[in-house]
């Protein structure tokens, strides 16, 4: 019998014990486990009640629910650290996390009409940090900087009040705050679905960065048939643009005389304008994840990304496996995590060249006049009996436009916008200026091969939304947005075939022009299908190359 009391005793002190542990988020820390719930929670549930119907009421519901769990136990696991200001520093570490996942989602909310997600996510780390700062600085509206600031302020001011007077929950309604975290944590558990519209889908953003970035295509060896009738050309260039938006350029029917260099090769029959053009994605990374490799956002719909991704083959082994050695100039930054996408595809080329080291202040005001005179030699002393494939990243039209171009080419005025809004004017000029002075780099790069055998292909890898889609929006398209999607998305794509290759190959020169005259929509993660195309490749491990190319 003393036995058994003894029994009850402990386990009535077990469970004192843990009760005391599990009360220790109201009773001693319930400020910290306020403050963190607060600015992980509120975005999302402002987000969810624009919408104002029933069933986003229901889902603003369940994420309050599921970020108040999350708040409790981050809370409980901290108050295991020991001693106090351990514990102290890493409450205002997560805070400040806290702080900074907040202030960047108002910001997508008021700005980009979405909560941050693993889209923009991928937008940030795919921008080094004075890029950033030029967006930044440019698109960050007043509204923001005061909500966000009475927010902190009137957080901090209530932090401190309550450490001041020591404001903790008594017993009885720390009580019933641990039951209604049961009740809680139960439904969080039923409804697991709504962990994908919180804080915590940002998560699944940062392991698919981290398997892009990380997880390579397996080295496939592919197979390759040739048509016996085509010979293969010497060189291919791939000039790969940044944020030019087809609707600014002359050669597609802008008012602005943005493109007159291309224009006079265009009327003299060596380039070749093609319509109906989208990239994959509005994002650098994104859009070069598939324009370089034949992963497929159609396949990907059947199969994992990450599957599709190191299933696929880079345009690089391809044309190694056609002859081809490949050589990478580029006008953007090498080193950092935030070019990890550029950086690996450079990697692939027998030879790589990096103008710019992080993107530092001094380094990105670098024009893309520097890939000219830094490949000019190379290009010089080009074997005729050897291949080449040879890429140039351009800076090109990556914000800050009025960065991109020097001040001789300072030749739209904002007075020249006066059918647009006062506040659109000088953005779509220096925006316009940074098109025409990418019109003169791209044709010198032509420059360099117009006495070779050569094709050029020129395409950026995304649009600019440019007030499209909304009066007080421009750059990157927005991505749950439809209209700015769609405008941050279309891009040009220009051929340039010069005299030695028109002469070689006229049945590709008949299809070029045909598909000039008669355009088709094409999405430009089939790039390395127009290329094996152009070198007269006819299948690739059993999928017939013509059928997904432009030329088609």
């Amino acid at each position: 019998m003393a036995f058994l009391s003894r029994l009850i005793i402990l386990f009535i002190a077990m469970i004192k014990r843990i009760l005391h542990f599990l009360l220790k988020p109201f009773r001693e820390h319930h400020v910290f486990m306020i403050a963190f719930f607060v600015l992980i929670a509120a975005p999302y549930i402002v987000f969810q009640l624009r919408f104002g119907f029933y069933h986003h009421y229901i889902n603003t519901l369940l994420i309050a629910i599921h970020c108040a769990v999350i708040s409790y136990f981050t809370t409980l696991l901290v108050s295991l650290f020991q001693p106090k200001i351990l514990r102290k520093t890493i409450q205002s570490i997560l805070i400040g996390l806290a702080a900074i996942m907040f202030a960047t989602n108002i910001f997508c909310i008021l700005k980009l009409h979405t909560t941050m997600d693993e889209d923009y996510l991928m937008l940030i780390l795919d921008t080094n940090p004075n890029e950033a700062y030029e967006f930044f600085t440019a698109v960050l509206p007043k509204r923001v900087i005061i909500i966000v600031s009475s927010a902190f302020i009137l957080l901090f001011g209530l932090w401190g009040l309550s450490s001041h007077f020591n404001l903790n929950l008594r017993k009885k309604g720390s009580l019933i705050a641990l039951a209604l975290m049961g009740l809680f944590t139960i439904e969080a558990i039923h409804s697991w679905y709504i962990w994908q519209s919180g804080p915590l889908c940002l998560l699944k953003g940062l392991y698919d960065y981290e398997t892009m970035a990380f997880d390579k295509p397996n080295n496939v060896k592919p197979s390759i048939t040739f048509s016996t009738a085509q010979p293969r050309p010497n060189n291919i260039v791939l000039i790969i643009g940044e944020s030019f938006a087809r609707f600014h350029s002359s050669l597609y029917g802008y008012d602005k005389m943005t493109n007159p260099r291309l224009g006079e090769l265009k009327k003299a029959s060596l380039l070749y304008t093609f319509d109906s053009i989208d990239a994959p994605a509005p994002t650098t990374a994104l859009s070069l994840k598939y324009m370089l490799t034949t992963c497929s956002k159609s396949k990907s719909d059947s199969i994992s990304l990450a599957e599709e991704w190191r299933n696929s083959i880079t345009v690089f082994d391809l044309l190694k496996a056609c002859g081809y050695d490949s050589y990478w100039f580029s006008n953007q930054a090498r080193n950092g995590r935030f070019n990890y996408m550029a950086r690996a595809f450079a990697k692939a080329c027998k030879e790589n060249h990096f103008y710019q080291n992080e993107g530092s202040i001094n380094d990105s005001y670098r024009l893309d006049q520097v890939l000219v005179d830094s490949s000019y030699q190379f290009t010089q002393h080009l074997e005729q009996n050897s291949s080449y494939f040879i890429i140039y990243h351009l800076m090109g039209s990556h914000f800050n436009y009025s960065q991109r171009y020097p001040k001789d080419y300072d030749h739209f005025s904002p007075d020249e916008y006066a059918n647009y809004p006062q506040h659109q004017r000088l953005n779509l000029s220096i925006y316009d200026n940074s098109i025409l002075y990418n019109d003169y780099i791209v044709e010198q790069i032509i420059n360099l091969f117009k006495d070779t055998e050569a094709i050029v292909i020129y395409i950026p890898d995304h649009g600019q939304d440019m007030y499209r889609s909304s009066p007080d929006y421009f750059t990157h398209g927005i991505m749950n947005d439809p209209v700015s999607y769609a405008y941050g998305v279309e891009v040009p794509l220009m051929i340039y075939a010069s005299p030695v290759f028109q002469e070689r190959h006229p049945d590709t020169m008949q299809r070029i022009k045909y598909r000039q005259d008669h355009p088709k929509a094409w999405n430009t993660e089939n790039l390395p299908y127009l290329i094996l195309d152009l070198i007269g490749a006819t299948n690739i491990n059993g999928e017939d190359v013509q059928s997904k190319s432009v030329l088609n």
